[in-house]
């Protein structure tokens, strides 16, 4: 039967968008996946072939949208023009499907021949002519990750995950991207659907235990790295990670163990950072210095290498090298949590309050459960008369450190200055005890030295520095 024009031709563009979107869906599965059905991160995405499409690909998809929609076809007495509008179909998808694959292999080349601005610009041209392919926004995505425009890279990720929300592969560079600008939380939860799906992932592992460690929660972190070594112990990563972490938390027989089952000989600037820390740790800053200087002669890039070296070299008493170690290692890692704790003391040490606050809370943020930084935190505000931030920073030291007689004082003096009455009563009394508890030991330390005959007392005063306030 004729249909008359009114019941008419749809606009070019709205024909069969079902089938289009079959076909496109078809094509996007077989590409990102890849033809063994491997999936990103086992296998890189830059790896899959870009031009497997094929036309036979394409047909499966119109006959399964052609079987679902028979009803509608009969009512519209479509079936005449079915075979003809499927052809015009697939005829329009295979040559918009080529023109993307030719931008695709062109952004490939590119980027293999070192020009990055090119490839961008080619994955770019391709999602814009098929946004809802999800290879070419993939591509785009990574590239940006590669030349470390993390913020484009996490809205790229974002609309591949609108296309695949529960594609492992979209997750891990998702969660990749998110914890690359600071957001780690967001990335564990990528990375929490990962291992639902796959829980051997040892990449997803890996990089959840980073993301762990990253936001200061340090033992769960370290549990987490030490499962993706029992499953892989290659990854030298890891390895490197969980020496790093040990030290952190003052685990030095753990990392020590660490270093003579799987380090021995190992020259990289990875390894050579360890061994340094460890030395360290130990203080024997001398032979640590030397093996730092040797990591960061290899890796002049290489995270927490000049922080390590500004540790050292502030025990041993050299504040201006130590200042400037510290400022170059947060030139390159802004969030290392060493160099804005003692760049922030020293600041503070110098008169300059603005500044020694401004990174003492920087470190305060990277490790909120950290005493030491809070105490810190805490004479950098009394400076600047903040006795609110005083008092709430205090009490939270003096309940994991009691006997801590310092933080008392300070505490005292803030609950003065607030004039609350009761908690200073209450402060100046358990400065009493601790006084008197402090002169007995003392004296207890004093008896001991007497044997009987001569009171072998040292020739000079006992050094009192605590590690956290080095020499002048």
């Amino acid at each position: 039967m004729h249909e008359s024009p009114s019941r008419g031709k749809r606009p070019r563009d709205q024909r069969c968008p079902d089938y289009l979107e079959e076909a496109q869906n078809a094509r996007e599965l077989w590409m990102f996946r890849g033809p063994s059905g491997t999936i990103v991160p086992e296998r890189p995405i830059v790896d899959l072939p870009i031009s497997g499409y094929t036309m036979d690909t394409a047909v499966r998809g119109f006959r399964l949208a052609a079987r679902s929609s028979a009803a509608d076809s009969r009512r519209l007495g479509l079936w005449k023009r079915l075979g003809a509008v499927t052809v015009i179909a697939l005829l329009t998808v295979g040559a918009s499907a080529e023109t993307v694959d030719q931008l695709l292999q062109r952004g490939a080349e590119l980027q293999q021949r070192g020009d990055s601005a090119g490839a961008i610009a080619a994955f770019r041209a391709a999602v814009s002519s098929q946004p809802r392919r999800l290879d070419a926004v993939m591509q785009l995505s990574i590239q940006y990750l590669r030349t470390g425009q993390i913020q484009e890279a996490v809205a790229s990720l974002q609309r591949a995950k609108e296309l695949a929300p529960q594609h492992p592969g979209v997750a891990y560079f998702l969660g990749l991207a998110y914890s690359q600008a600071d957001r780690c939380g967001e990335a564990r939860e990528e990375l929490d659907l990962i291992l639902r799906q796959q829980p051997s992932n040892v990449q997803a592992l890996h990089l959840s235990g980073v993301c762990l460690l990253r936001q200061g929660l340090l033992e769960e972190g370290i549990g987490v790295l030490e499962r993706v070594l029992q499953a892989s112990p290659d990854i030298r990563q890891a390895l490197y990670t969980l020496g790093s972490a040990y030290l952190k938390v003052g685990n030095v027989q753990a990392a020590k163990e660490l270093v003579r089952t799987r380090m021995e000989g190992d020259e990289t600037p990875e390894a050579l950072l360890i061994k340094g820390s460890l030395q360290i740790s130990e203080k024997r800053y001398g032979v640590g210095l030397a093996l730092l200087e040797r990591a960061r002669s290899a890796n002049p890039q290489l995270p927490m290498a000049n922080s390590q070296i500004g540790v050292a070299l502030l025990y041993e008493g050299r504040r201006a090298l130590a200042a400037e170690a510290f400022r170059a290692e947060l030139a390159i890692n802004p969030r290392d949590f060493n160099s804005n704790a003692f760049l922030g003391w020293l600041r503070e040490q110098e008169g300059d309050s603005e500044r020694a606050l401004e990174l003492l809370q920087a470190a305060h943020g990277l490790q909120e459960s950290d005493t030491g930084v809070k105490y810190l935190l805490a004479q950098s505000h009394a400076t600047q008369r903040n006795w609110q931030e005083v008092a709430t920073l205090l009490e939270d030291v003096t309940e994991a450190q009691p006997e801590f007689t310092p933080a008392h004082v300070m505490l005292a003096r803030a609950y003065a200055k607030l004039k609350r009455t009761d908690l200073f009563r209450r402060e100046q009394g358990i400065i009493r005890r601790l006084n008197e508890e402090q002169q007995e030991r003392d004296l207890s330390g004093v008896d001991q030295l007497y044997d009987g005959k001569v009171l072998a007392l040292p020739s000079k005063g006992p050094d009192r520095r605590s590690p956290a306030q080095p020499r002048k």
